[in-house]
Parts: structure tokens; C-alpha cells; sequence
């Protein structure tokens, strides 16, 4: 499963984020002259991007990172599923491990989050089939350490949520006990996903949702963010779309399979409950512990979906 930091982790011991000037002085060296034409950074700044434009009119992404994985995992990704993918994926100009950079072609096109696309049955049968091409880019490696793994990870966010808000054992205190209360049942789910016994690994996107599709203006859907990256289960790449746009739209998640070309089987919805619940506690502890608000209620939807039907 994925690699997890420390809920209280401080910033001040991270890797310092290379400057714009240091970025733009190696695309310079690269690409020539370029104009800044969008910037904005990445969650909780630990990357930024930039869209440029050289002085011959061609477009590029310029990303990095703060950490050397996520620019490693992208980078390498990319580069190892370019036929796979083709055009349905930033093409790497450029790579720097120093700075942790990675340029990228720009792809023609606005994300789908926010629009008609997100909502569209035939844009997500059309990303259910890119995502299928991503899947098999490689034969799938087949693993029984999944039910370990994502009961090791729970329990770590789990003690980080006790550091938090208490293991519930004083009576008075309603939201610590009512968060004991909770994770026992998420423990249900997580059990349940030790009996799976081997599951197939394959190239798991990790952010596999509407803000990562760009749709070009003929209705294509390609895909940008391979920062996340890594083996897990296939159902893996189910996450965001299910406890987000399928959620209140379940048609979309037919048209989406319909594209994909498999069903998810029983012992993948148990493996998909199990990540769910640890990636809700997950996004609650890292939410509550830096203060940002929006991740922290990312979390609790999430937890609220999966205990949903043994809470109400």
C-alpha cells in the first residue's frame, strides 16, 4: 500500500522547495526563454506547477516537488508507460532529480472537474477505458500482503488519532468516545479485507478522478498527475470516484465499468471498503493535525460513507 508520513510531522524538517528562479533558470537552459502564463501550487505546497509558453508559441507544464518520490514516481511512470498510454498523457521534456523537476508537454484541453464533463456518462465510459490501458500496461503482480498491509496502515493513523483525540475511554469526553466508537467498526472492514487472500498489482493511478481528466475539445479524456503512482489492487483506482462523483450519480459508475471492461468482484469491494476506511481516517488525523479544513471534511464523508451502513 502506499508509503504514509507521520500525522505531526513538521514542515521544517521536509526538503526545501526549489525557488522559481532556480526552476526557470534550468527550463531556460532547456527550452529557451519561456513566459509564465498560470501558477499555482499543489496541496499544502508541496509542489508547484507552472504553464509556460516559449518564445516559438510552444506550451509546457513545468512541475516539481518537494519530496524526491512523488517526482520520481512521475517521472519514471511516465516515461515507462508512454506507449501505453500515448497521447492520453503528458510526454516527459525534461527530468532533474536535483530540483526534483520534471517538464511536461501540455495537453489540449480543460480538467473535467467542475463542468458537464464530470457528470457526463460517455466521458467517464471513455476514462473507464484509459484507465483499463494504464492497468495493463504491465502484467499484473500478484501479492496475498494486502490484508496485512492495509490493517498495519490503519492502525498507524489509528494511534495517530488517539495522540489526537483519546482512545475514548473517558466517558465524558462524547467525540473522543464516538471516534473509538468508529474506528472499531472501520476494524470490521478491515478484517474482512484480511480474508481476500491474493490479490492482482497493477499500475494504480492513486488520484484517479475528474480534476486529473482533461478533456480535449473533441470529448477525448486523457490523464495528468502520475505523482501518486504505484502497484496496489485494481479497485484501488475506484477510490475517488466512488466516494465522489458515483456516490449520488450511480449511472456514472455503470458507464465507467462499461468502458473499463471488468467487474469489480466481491473481494474487490471488500479491498475497497478496507482503503476507504483507512484513507478516511487518514485525510481526518492529517486534516485535523495541519488545520486544513477541506481535507479534514474529505475524510469524515469518507468514513461517514463507509460506517454508513452500520451506523444508520
Amino acid at each position: 500500500m502506499s508509503i504514509t508520513v507521520d500525522a505531526h510531522d513538521s514542515s521544517l524538517a521536509r526538503p526545501r522547495l526549489a525557488s522559481d528562479a532556480e526552476v526557470l533558470d534550468r527550463v531556460h537552459r532547456t527550452l529557451g526563454p519561456v513566459d509564465v502564463v498560470v501558477e499555482h501550487w499543489g496541496a499544502h505546497r508541496d509542489s508547484r506547477v507552472l504553464h509556460v509558453v516559449t518564445r516559438g508559441g510552444e506550451q509546457a507544464v513545468v512541475k516539481w516537488h518537494r519530496d524526491a518520490a512523488p517526482h520520481r514516481r512521475e517521472s519514471e511512470s511516465l516515461q515507462l508507460y508512454e506507449i501505453a498510454l500515448g497521447g492520453d498523457a503528458p510526454r516527459v521534456v525534461l527530468t532533474d532529480a536535483a530540483l526534483r523537476l520534471t517538464v511536461l508537454s501540455r495537453l489540449l484541453g480543460e480538467p473535467a472537474a467542475g463542468t458537464p464533463h464530470e457528470h457526463d456518462g460517455d466521458i467517464h465510459q471513455r476514462a473507464g477505458e484509459l484507465l483499463r490501458r494504464l492497468h495493463d500496461a504491465e502484467p499484473p503482480r500478484k501479492h496475498s500482503r494486502f490484508g496485512s498491509d492495509i490493517a498495519a496502515e490503519f492502525e498507524r493513523w489509528s494511534v495517530a488519532a488517539e495522540q489526537l483525540w483519546g482512545d475514548g475511554a473517558d466517558p465524558a469526553d462524547a467525540r473522543g468516545v464516538r471516534l473509538a466508537q468508529e474506528r472499531a467498526l472501520a476494524r470490521e472492514h478491515i478484517a474482512a479485507a484480511m480474508d481476500v487472500g491474493e490479490l492482482d498489482h497493477v499500475p494504480v493511478h492513486g488520484r484517479f478522478a475528474p480534476q486529473h481528466w482533461i478533456i480535449d475539445p473533441g470529448g477525448r479524456v486523457r490523464l495528468i498527475d502520475f505523482s501518486h503512482l504505484q502497484f496496489e489492487p485494481r479497485i484501488a483506482d475506484l477510490l475517488w470516484l466512488e466516494y465522489g462523483p458515483w456516490r449520488d450519480e450511480p449511472w456514472l459508475r455503470a458507464a465507467f465499468l462499461h468502458g473499463y471492461g471488468r467487474i469489480p468482484t466481491d473481494r474487490d469491494e471488500l479491498a475497497l471498503r478496507a482503503i476507504a476506511a483507512t484513507r478516511g481516517l487518514e485525510l481526518l488525523v492529517r486534516g485535523s493535525a495541519r488545520g486544513h479544513a477541506a481535507e479534514r471534511a474529505l475524510g469524515r464523508s469518507m468514513l461517514d460513507r463507509v460506517l454508513g451502513t452500520t451506523l444508520f
